[in-house]
């Protein structure tokens, strides 16, 4: 697998997915009247779950099987996790939320990637 066109394809799920979140969110929000917390949760499954598939197919052109989606979990959650952290870390140290945001963006889809390399379809 070329590693160049692999995180190209990567980035570009990356948007996609960030594109669905919105679009889909703000649906639940503005038609449903849903609660935006709610609406969030819904919408990150569901970029998930694109995410997780454009992913398998396409940037890591791996079958779609129910081991290497775990793991596809376990990698988006740990992603999550460090997203929060990273983001708190920089707010009590006294940094301006932009550092923290930039610091996210700069780091946790290079580390995820990695991980999905690694570990999910290994």
């Amino acid at each position: 697998m070329n590693l160049t066109a692999s995180a190209g394809r990567f980035a570009l799920v990356g948007v996609a997915a960030t594109l669905i979140h919105a679009m889909v969110a703000t649906g639940l929000i503005e038609r449903w009247a849903l609660h935006p917390g709610a609406a969030n949760g819904v919408a990150f499954i569901a970029a998930n779950l694109a995410s997780y598939v454009a992913n398998t197919c396409w940037s890591f052109k791996a079958r779609m099987r129910l081991h290497n989606w775990g793991r596809f979990v376990v990698v988006s959650f740990a992603a999550w996790a460090l997203t929060m952290a990273i983001a708190t870390v920089v707010a009590e140290a006294g940094g301006h939320y932009l550092l923290g945001i930039a610091l996210v963006v700069a780091l946790v889809p290079v580390m995820t990637f990695v991980a999905h390399q690694k570990f999910t379809y290994r």
